[in-house]
């Protein structure tokens, strides 16, 4: 304005007096120049408009990191042992089936629970058998994770195959374990499918609660001596005759010790105190042993039971591992 009343001739002698405020006010301008100035406050104004936008977005972006900080999801962490990974062709009864899996040593983070891994699966391809894992806190855990999944994912059992593992817990929370390539081994010959007519026995075993494992060896990482032990009720299926039982066995394990032969009498339930003594196959560490025993008769038949999971003793026994069952 002040501009504009001197671009018109406005006298500048009596500033601010009333009647030059009113010629000031009242002087014409410009329409360039009002152009420029409505086009420069809109620059301002949109340039005010943006920035405020970028710190919205930047505080809004801060509020969300801080609300992951303060509700972080359980993860779970793992290294394969490459040693102890494979692959392999199998069946179940006439279905083809692929057995994939190994050792791995799992950790977890965000989380002081006890993670209980209950499935798994390959992409679009769920395990049809799981063995359960538990993963404890604060503690790294090595286990196995092992897959049977039918339909088979690849045929070609000269190669090996990549694959990623997704677990899910008892929540249904769900973990990709690494990318890892499974070496290709040849699998075991299958089973005859069984006979209606003449099925084969069937060795059942209920172990009680309170059943544990133990190192019996006071140097373990030289001489790799447990102990299995506690209580269990056992029953025999599909005989028609009593067999005498005189050994048991723990598949890749060396069984020692005096063993105390027992009977068992078809379709009637036997409970027995057992300590069973081993070497070789165990977990490193004091930690739960997953293993199935197999028992063995007078005549070489074998009979394996369903894999029971061991609890470690609180505190190892050093017990003389010249000592047998009892």
């Amino acid at each position: 304005m002040l501009w504009g009343a001197w671009y018109t001739g406005v006298k500048w002698h009596s500033p601010f007096s009333a009647r030059w405020l009113t010629i000031v006010f009242g002087a014409p301008v410009p329409l360039w120049f009002v152009l420029i100035i409505v086009i420069a406050a809109s620059i301002a104004v949109w340039k005010a408009f943006i920035s405020y936008l970028h710190l919205e977005k930047k505080s809004t972006s801060l509020e969300n990191e801080l609300a992951e900080l303060k509700t972080k999801e359980p993860k779970l962490h793992g290294v394969w042992n490459n040693a102890q990974t494979f692959w392999h062709m199998g069946k179940r009864g006439e279905v083809p089936m692929m057995q994939i899996g190994g050792w791995i040593d799992l950790t977890s983070s965000n989380t002081r629970d006890i993670l209980y891994l209950l499935a798994a699966s390959i992409g679009d391809s769920r395990a049809q058998i799981f063995m359960d894992v538990e993963v404890r806190p604060s503690v790294v855990n090595r286990a196995m994770v092992m897959l049977f999944i039918a339909p088979p994912l690849v045929t070609d059992t000269t190669r090996p195959f990549t694959a990623t593992i997704v677990v899910e817990d008892q929540f249904n929370r769900r973990y990709r374990l690494p990318t890892h390539e499974f070496r290709a081994t040849p699998g075991q010959t299958p089973p005859p499918p069984p006979n209606p007519e003449n099925p084969e026995p069937v060795l059942h075993a209920s172990w009680s609660g309170d059943s544990a494992w133990g190192w019996v060896s006071p140097h373990p990482d030289e001489d790799p001596a447990y102990m299995i032990r506690g209580d269990v009720t056992l029953l025999i299926d599909n005989i028609k005759e009593p067999v005498l039982v005189t050994g048991v066995e723990i598949e890749g394990a060396e069984s020692f010790g005096k063993f105390n032969n027992f009977k068992l009498d078809p379709s009637q339930p036997e409970t027995r105190g057992m300590r069973l003594h081993f070497r070789g196959k165990a977990p490193a560490e004091n930690d739960y042993f997953t293993v199935q025993l197999v028992f063995k008769d007078l005549r070489g038949n074998r009979y394996p039971t369903a894999p029971h999971r061991f609890n470690p003793l609180p505190i190892p026994e050093r017990v003389s591992i010249q000592r047998g069952h009892r």
